[in-house]
């Protein structure tokens, strides 16, 4: 009896729970993309504490963030091709789960060891939702449509970071830094239950040849041979590191060297966060105006480095402090939301029957880009803000740099 290989069709008997054109549609995705940015945000504020509890430097308390990198990398890898094989619904929930069961074990780790490796299986759940929100938009929109709804996720998603320093300070303060991540693990669960009421299958078919290696190796070759692919992949990447240096370094920078209460930094922390939210929502704007995604993200890209490289200069001349030091943040934290949506944008528009796997890529190099510079801040921070400026004027630097690409000898038109 021959056996049949063709893919497996899903059905649509049922109508969408949530409609793709309303706006709990994009509340549903953000809720899951903000799973990162709750786990890394939430803790930032205790790393000192949890440095201290756990008999360890400053440094090696920052690997908490670097392996949580890591294993977002390697979970944005997996993610794409197993939704791709599964489908989109199964695999987000099933990494949501992963994530809240990770989150438990950190809560319990008893030492540093333990914390770290539980980080990076958490890193891999929470990969989940960054990959597959994406994938399931380019599989219901394409155009100036997916690039606006692309924006407004992200801004919806800013909401994460914006109170989760201050909430997470707050946790840790009245009730341990181990609270900080059993509320994780509730996070997660309630996103898991959203999911599964709200969310429908987005993909008609199933791929049933997604996971096999020969195929596998020839869609990333596909990714990462074609070279608009190649010049958004590199500039997500790179921006994140500029960005990722400064979530690492912060906490140092403004409680241990300007000497700023943990209160006070969640509410800075905010409102660099707000800046994100604010260069997302004009890039949607402008998105649907009908401006090029290169000019969106060339603009960012020019802010993150004149930023950056005024921070790096104030660091080395020991001029900065909590209050000349924010509007430069602002404005580094801004250029990301014109940045970001639109990188994944022009990763996922030329490849649109693979979006998993593009979108599993650009994940991954994107938290590459964050843990190479948080490793890079850790390494080189001795009580300034240098290691900081350093990190994030290098990676902006070299973003602009790659950015030029899109600009020489080539002409892009509006989409």
């Amino acid at each position: 009896m021959e056996l049949l290989t063709t893919r497996k069709e899903i059905t649509h008997s049922r109508p969408l729970k949530i409609s793709p054109e309303s706006k709990a549609f994009i509340i549903l995705l953000a809720a899951s993309v903000t799973l990162p940015s709750l786990s890394i945000d939430s803790c930032l504020a205790s790393l000192p504490v949890i440095a201290s509890s756990l008999g360890v430097d400053a440094g090696a308390a920052v690997s908490i963030l670097s392996l949580f990198l890591a294993g977002f990398a390697a979970g944005q890898l997996a993610f794409g091709p197993v939704s791709d094989r599964f489908g989109r619904r199964p695999a987000l929930v099933f990494g949501c789960l992963l994530f809240s069961v990770a989150s438990v074990g950190c809560a319990l780790a008893p030492s540093l060891a333990v914390l770290a490796t539980w980080r990076f299986v958490q890193g891999i759940g929470a990969a989940a939702g960054s990959v597959i929100a994406l994938a399931i938009v380019r599989d219901r929109f394409s155009g100036s449509a997916a690039r606006a709804r692309l924006s407004y996720i992200s801004v919806v998603g800013t909401i994460a970071p914006i109170i989760a320093p201050t909430l997470g300070g707050l946790i840790a303060a009245l009730q341990g830094w181990r609270s900080v991540f059993f509320w994780l693990a509730i996070a997660g669960a309630i996103v898991v239950s959203v999911l599964l009421l709200g969310l429908e299958e987005s993909i008609p078919t199933r791929n049933p040849q997604a996971l096999k290696p020969r195929h596998l190796l020839s869609n990333y070759w596909r990714v990462f041979s074609h070279k608009t692919c190649v010049i958004y992949l590199l500039i997500g990447g790179l921006s994140f590191g500029a960005l990722f240096a400064y979530v690492s370094g912060s906490a140092f920078v403004f409680i241990d060297v300007f000497r700023v209460g943990p209160r006070i930094f969640g509410i800075l922390f905010a409102v660099n966060a707000c800046a994100i939210a604010i260069g997302a929502l004009a890039s949607g704007r402008f998105g649907a105006k009908g401006v090029s995604t290169t000019r969106l993200v060339i603009s960012g890209l020019v802010i993150s480095f004149s930023a950056t490289g005024l921070l790096l200069g104030g660091a080395l001349l020991g001029r900065l402090n909590a209050v000349s030091i924010m509007p430069l943040l602002i404005l580094n934290t801004l250029s990301m939301g014109l940045i970001t949506p639109n990188a994944v944008h022009g990763t996922l528009e030329p490849l649109p029957s693979i979006a998993g796997v593009a979108s599993s890529a650009f994940g991954s190099i994107r938290m590459l880009g964050g843990a190479i510079s948080s490793e890079l801040v850790a390494m080189f921070y001795h009580g300034t803000a240098v290691a900081m400026g350093l990190a994030m004027f290098l990676f902006a630097a070299c973003a602009l740099l790659v950015g030029t690409r899109l600009v020489v000898g080539r002409r892009e038109p509006a989409r």
